[in-house]
């Protein structure tokens, strides 16, 4: 069965690591190693794109010798922005998920039209240059923000989830969404309360990243499906060998 690694791309607490780490163990398939990893000296949040840069740095410095030492088959990145999703891709030779790719991935086979629900205006502009790289612009029937900050998030999870309930109930309602996607990785454990609230399916980017991932590295495992490594992701060391046979 794949090991799975969860990086959690900000300074996190013991204490939130070790919570995510249990949540994800009670949605992950008998066998399935689960490690659950923060970068230590990291942004507390990334919700500018100065934290994203530092973020992706840490990431880049960080995860790949863990994923060689503890012998990794797919990881996932916990950031609806999906930090350095592209980068891990072209360091590694193992499957990575960003959450905000999979949410969209796996609301799309739920219904025809999602909308997304975020923190902050803030967030909206790459979250929407992202939908539209991955191909799913058009399968958006809105972003409704909430305006609360990650923080506010993580301190006030009952009045936060008050406000997800209006904007789910809305987006339903108005914008004719089929499905609703929560755009952080910080309002995990509150999707079916939410969708019972709604009628709706209810994606929480944390189980859609993390299964994912289980699915991808299962699939590594058994068969050696992994990522490509030709033209997007061809890493720096394949340029090097190229270089290296023209000159001899």
């Amino acid at each position: 069965m794949p090991k799975i690694l969860y990086v959690i791309p900000v300074d996190a607490p013991p204490e939130r690591i070790d919570r995510v780490g249990a949540f994800l163990r009670g949605v992950a398939m008998p066998g399935t190693e689960v490690r659950v990893m923060a970068l230590a000296g990291g942004p507390p949040s990334l919700e500018y794109y100065e934290q994203d840069h530092l973020s992706i740095s840490l990431m880049m410095e960080t995860v790949p010798a863990r994923v060689r030492n503890e012998g990794i088959d797919a990881l996932v990145v916990a950031c609806f922005y999906d930090p350095g999703v592209r980068e891990l891709r072209e360091m590694l030779d193992i499957p990575v998920v960003g959450v905000g790719e999979a949410s969209m991935h796996l609301a799309s086979l739920l219904g025809h039209r999602f909308s997304i629900l975020v923190g902050r205006r803030k967030w909206i502009p790459k979250m929407s240059d992202n939908a539209l790289l991955y191909g799913f612009e058009r399968r958006i029937a809105s972003w409704r923000p909430i305006e609360f900050t990650v923080e506010q998030l993580h301190m006030g999870p009952e009045r936060a989830f008050d406000s997800l309930a209006i904007e789910a109930e809305a987006a339903v309602r108005e914008d004719m969404a089929e499905v609703v996607i929560l755009g952080c990785a910080a309002m995990e454990g509150t999707t079916r309360l939410l969708s019972d609230r709604i009628g709706v399916p209810v994606v929480d980017p944390v189980v859609a990243g993390f299964k994912t991932a289980e699915m991808l590295g299962d699939l590594r495992v058994r068969t050696g499906l992994s990522i490509s490594k030709a033209y997007d992701y061809e890493p720096l060391s394949m340029q090097s060998k190229q270089m290296e046979r023209k000159s001899s």
